[in-house]
């Protein structure tokens, strides 16, 4: 079947029965919106269908096609998991102007605090918090042990807690 009569028999088809198919898909989903985002998928899946002209039921087909998008939509439906309000939080844009200005502060605070520690220290921190590389990675980088990476973290960090603790 050549794209335009594809095209003309299904768009034939959602004149005739877009209302009833959409009706029929919001009994089987919670919102109106899903049920009319089921039906679009119905006509693209009918788009891409290779043989419409062999179809001797029309309306039948379309509710077969629409039955099988919705059971799909539920299964995934299901297996979604739902957003915690902590997740949804984190929606929220964050580049308001205080949060930049907490952000900036935050760092001045982390900047002051690595300052004040042995170079050695600094750039074991630096190197794990900035540029998030392993133990491993941060040992070669420095020609040291993973065992005195782990040693100098814990030095760091326990510094930066009652530096930053403190304050």
């Amino acid at each position: 079947m050549a794209d335009e009569s594809r095209v003309a028999r299904v768009a034939d088809w959602a004149k005739r029965w877009n209302s009833g198919l959409t009706r029929f898909l919001e009994r089987r989903v919670a919102a109106r919106v899903d049920a009319q985002d089921l039906a679009q998928e119905v006509y693209l899946r009918l788009l891409r269908a290779e043989q419409l002209d062999l179809v001797i039921e029309p309306q039948a087909y379309l509710y077969r096609v629409a039955s099988n998008v919705a059971a799909e939509w539920q299964v995934r439906a299901r297996q979604s998991k739902p957003h915690s309000n902590e997740e949804l939080e984190l929606l929220v844009d964050l580049t308001t102007p205080e949060t930049i200005v907490d952000q900036d502060i935050e760092t001045a605070r982390l900047d002051a605090a690595l300052r004040t520690m042995s170079p050695m220290v600094r750039a074991v921190l630096y190197l794990k918090l900035r540029e998030t590389m392993t133990h491993e990675d941060i040992a070669r980088h420095l020609g040291i042990t993973t065992r005195m990476v782990r040693r100098y973290l814990t030095t760091g960090y326990a510094e930066l807690r009652r530096q930053l603790l403190a304050e």
